[in-house]
């Protein structure tokens, strides 16, 4: 087997994200599979892996996984580790499993007291974070993950500082289908007017509940059509969401960088660079693939003492 290439894996609750890597945290190829964690035993858990050691069969021995196969859903439970943590740290708090003739090292996810001083968890995001921390120069940073439902926004400096979790995206996707704002939530948003008049208001303080409510009444009045309702709409909540985070930017010269794939984390990167912040979108494969090459390395360095 070659130790020139690895498999890594990011197992959520409904997806697979698998690639193969140079051990420098190239990705050589990639696939993603939809299947829900809940659904598969621990049999079927392994026959997953075992498809994956069979798709690439030179790639060294050993799997990395992260996310909620780590969790108690998943395949073994691993403790998160808590912040705050270098990337080096968290290799050492990843757990080695064997299920039957496979090798496989978990990873352990993270917990922290947030800057809100709230309990809060993660599961596969640290690896994005330590694909985003050079040891040599770290930078203070946040990292926004917007990868569906839950976001986090994670505390970079040479560590991983702290985090927390925000429901914008899963709180949007019960008001498109379950409210009486759900026929102006269809249309794809866009940066605008409507947009920008949705974040500023919301930025500034505005109830969240009423904001919602004026898009109805603005279509009502003529105001708005439907189209420019759903981007304001998204204004209104990606301004709620961006604005108890702008304290964790200003004075610290904090630039933002935002991971995700969907056209709501564009908006993101929009929407904070419209009120003040240095956002930019930055290639979540990437970062995770350099994550999971940094942890590896930092682990073999460990065991080589």
């Amino acid at each position: 087997m070659s130790t020139d290439t690895f498999i890594a894996a990011e197992w959520g609750t409904m997806r697979i994200r698998m690639r193969l890597l140079t051990s420098a945290g190239e990705i050589v190829e990639q696939q993603v599979e939809d299947v829900r964690l809940a659904d598969l035993d621990r049999a079927g858990k392994i026959a997953r892996l075992r498809a994956m050691r069979t798709r690439w069969p030179d790639a060294a021995e050993t799997l990395w996984l992260a996310g909620m196969i780590g969790s108690p859903l998943g395949l073994e439970t691993v403790p998160q580790a808590p912040c705050p943590i270098a990337p080096a740290a968290i290799a050492g708090h990843a757990r080695r499993a064997a299920c039957e003739e496979l090798q496989i090292m978990i990873l352990p996810g993270l917990s922290c007291t947030s800057r809100f001083g709230d309990h809060d968890v993660l599961r596969g995001e640290e690896v994005a974070a330590a694909g985003l921390i050079d040891p040599e120069r770290p930078e203070k940073a946040l990292l926004l993950s917007v990868p569906g439902m839950h976001g986090k926004w994670i505390e970079l400096g040479a560590t991983i500082e702290r985090f927390h979790s925000s429901m914008t995206v899963e709180i949007h996707h019960v008001l498109s289908e379950h409210s009486i704002l759900a026929p102006l939530m269809q249309a794809a948003p866009r940066d605008g007017d409507p947009f920008r008049d949705g974040l500023h208001r919301a930025v500034a303080g505005g109830g969240v509940a009423r904001l919602l409510f004026t898009a109805r009444t603005a279509v009502l009045a003529g105001r708005y059509d439907e189209e420019a309702a759903a981007s304001y709409l998204w204004g209104v909540m990606i301004g709620a969401d961006i604005g108890e985070n702008l304290a964790a930017a200003t004075g610290e010269e904090r630039r933002c960088y935002v991971a995700g794939t969907s056209e709501i984390a564009a908006l993101y990167r929009t929407a904070l660079n419209a009120v003040g912040m240095r956002a930019e979108l930055v290639d979540g494969d990437r970062i995770s693939a350099l994550g999971f090459a940094r942890l590896r390395h930092a682990h073999e360095r460990k065991d080589a003492r």
